[in-house]
């Protein structure tokens, strides 16, 4: 016996949603900090590594200086691991390049200011919340962290973070397609740390670099963030120039990455390949 047509379940036409720009954008961000936090283990191990670099460096040499340099190196470590997620993801966008990722963003509902700045922002997230993993740490170790100040310098920290997203943005329009983007990126991070007070008190400094020198050197925002955390530490108030100047800095590298991939992008688009 058949079923009368109106007893029948209706056929339900199912409709894709199609892809807004925002949601496209954020499929972008997920994608890149995916691929760096996406292994635990490797996570535990950087964040391992960092610890060690801080309690041993830290505490070997502050018996070798006047300072407490334990107490002076926990902020530098927090700047230097925010300094290599941000720029980890610089590598992915390399990789995108080289792998034919980028032709296929491209194709979604994505203009190139987007995809430059779902790329800039991602950068700001994995330098935020890597150096937050850090900054928990060392706050277990060091109390005086553990403030309200502390948490209102996070979001310097994204701001900082998007901005060394843009010098990523530099390496890889100079780089291009291959292997080349490490080398540059290693040479970067060895002059922006080098010529940074992470490492280093600025007296010190000073007694090797000429005025000029020095001034750049406590002007970069590697140094600007270290040392407003070194503030927390010392209870020593922060200086909201400083911190306007950081923003400032940030923004401005910001600026050039979001130039810097929409050239990069254009020309794929254009080309096929950069």
């Amino acid at each position: 016996m058949t079923q009368s047509g109106s007893s029948r379940r209706p056929i339900v036409e199912t409709r894709l949603r199609p892809m807004t720009e925002r949601r496209a954008m954020f499929k972008v961000l997920q994608v890149d900090l995916s691929y760096f936090f996406r292994t635990k283990w490797l996570i535990a191990t950087l964040v391992a590594l960092n610890i060690s670099d801080m309690l041993v460096a830290g505490l070997v040499y502050s018996n070798m200086m006047s300072l407490n340099y334990f107490y002076f190196f926990a902020p530098g470590v927090i700047v230097s691991g925010m300094f290599a997620a941000a720029l980890d993801v610089g590598r992915r966008v390399n990789l995108s390049l080289n792998e034919g990722v980028a032709q296929y963003y491209l194709s979604l509902p994505l203009s190139l200011d987007g995809l430059a700045f779902a790329h800039l922002l991602s950068a700001g997230l994995g330098g935020t919340i890597y150096a937050s993993i850090l900054l928990g740490v060392a706050s277990a170790i060091i109390p005086s962290l553990i403030s309200p100040i502390t948490l209102a310098i996070i979001p310097v920290i994204f701001i900082v973070s998007m901005g060394l997203g843009g010098i990523a943005a530099i390496l890889n329009l100079v780089s291009k397609a291959g292997d080349r983007y490490w080398v540059y990126a290693q040479g970067v991070q060895m002059v922006l740390l080098g010529l940074s007070t992470v490492f280093y008190p600025i007296q010190m400094i000073s007694s090797y670099f000429p005025s000029d020198v020095s001034r750049a050197i406590v002007l970069n925002p590697l140094s600007q963030v270290a040392d407003a955390l070194r503030s927390v530490v010392y209870s020593i108030p922060i200086s909201p120039s400083s911190i306007g100047l950081v923003f400032a800095t940030s923004i401005l590298m910001f600026l050039v990455g979001v130039a810097c991939y929409r050239y990069v992008f254009k020309k794929v688009w254009e080309l096929g390949k950069l």
